[in-house]
């Protein structure tokens, strides 16, 4: 994505192991999929983008996108459809709970729910959003992960998405 289309937020690589769990989408925690292998090339970032009114709470949505040999991006779908299936998670400590909200061919989009508490106060159960899309050889997530303990956006994340396939689109 570009800066424009992320309410001019500041493009930043995203450090390796943070939000893993969304680079690609991962229920089953770090287990590989087979499909991991034919991935040639990746790129994971980060926005901090305000919110779309003034003084509101911004997000955190990141990016990820991995270019994979032919029939990869199919390949990778696929597992990840099956690992949401197999592993739909729960509240527990550690934990993510994945409900998936919308699927079609070669496109998915995810509630993942978690327990937890920020700083001092009571745990709460805190949703986030996430788009996963096949274009081309191209596995592309887009993520709203919210902000301390303030959930993300289904909305923000079903918009981001379809710029990012269209950014998606030009790769190779």
């Amino acid at each position: 994505m570009q800066p424009a289309d992320v309410r001019d937020a500041e493009a930043a690589p995203l450090d390796q192991g943070l939000y893993s769990h969304v680079r690609p989408l991962r229920p089953c925690g770090d287990d590989r999929y087979d499909s991991d292998a034919s991935r040639t090339d990746a790129v994971a970032m980060r926005y901090i983008v305000p919110g779309a009114e003034a003084n509101s709470t911004p997000s955190i949505v990141t990016e990820f996108v991995g270019l994979h040999s032919a029939g990869g991006a199919a390949e990778q779908f696929t597992e990840i459809e099956a690992a949401l299936e197999k592993c739909p998670g729960g509240l527990g400590e550690d934990e993510h709970k994945w409900t998936v909200l919308d699927s079609a061919d070669d496109s998915l989009v995810v509630r993942i729910d978690q327990r937890y508490a920020y700083a001092d106060q009571t745990p709460e159960t805190v949703s986030n959003y996430a788009a996963l899309s096949v274009v081309g050889d191209a596995v592309v997530v887009v993520a709203d992960m919210g902000w301390e303990n303030m959930g993300g956006s289904e909305d923000l994340v079903r918009s981001l998405i379809t710029k990012a396939e269209e950014r998606a689109a030009t790769i190779g």
